[in-house]
């Protein structure tokens, strides 16, 4: 936020909260819940693994999503999390409410090895997964250092590079798309 910021690349509609405290995250969403009907999106970036903290944010959440790169690194990790996750609705008075988990692909390559496509189908076979992915590209690094990826695009004379961002933006919100779809089925359910 601040590097987007000073780079004149942020939105005044985006919020970051800083903070190590959960219940801190949990008070700035009942805050958020108490202002007139609106849309908005809560995204919640926690720490890998499970503790305390991340049973508070659970139970607060909509949707848990654990990215993952296609390795089998983080394929262990992942499903330590998911252990967790499914620990936590032994410890949760309402498990039926707890928020549902999807795994998340992300820096997925252009072109899969034999291994990358061997850990897609292990996870496939084991964890519920959402179909959008977030492939690996320059301009979620950028993102990192500039700020957002819309008014960093808006800003850019190339055409080509602007096109070449804008897709990045693209896929990023047919991600959003799919847990927003993934929440609302939750909740029609509930």
């Amino acid at each position: 936020m601040q590097a987007g910021q000073e780079a004149g690349n942020w939105s005044p509609l985006v919020e970051v909260i800083h903070t190590l405290d959960a219940h801190r995250v949990v008070e700035a969403i009942d805050q958020i819940y108490e202002q007139p009907d609106q849309e908005h999106l809560i995204l919640i970036d926690t720490f890998g693994g499970g503790s305390e903290a991340q049973d508070v944010l659970a139970v607060a959440a909509h949707r848990i999503i654990c990215p993952m790169m296609l390795s089998r690194g983080d394929l262990s990790e992942t499903l330590e999390t998911a252990s967790w996750y499914l620990k936590l609705r032994g410890r949760v008075d309402k498990p039926d409410e707890l928020a549902g988990f999807s795994v998340v692909f992300s820096r997925v390559q252009v072109r899969l090895s034999e291994t990358e496509r061997a850990v897609a189908d292990e996870l496939f076979r084991s964890l519920p997964a959402c179909e959008a992915w977030l492939s690996s590209r320059s301009a979620y690094v950028r993102m990192d250092k500039e700020g957002l990826l819309g008014p960093i695009a808006d800003k850019t004379p190339n055409r080509g590079l602007a096109a070449h961002l804008q897709t990045a933006v693209k896929e990023a919100g047919e991600l959003l798309d799919e847990i927003d779809q993934l929440i609302a089925a939750t909740a029609e359910v509930a």
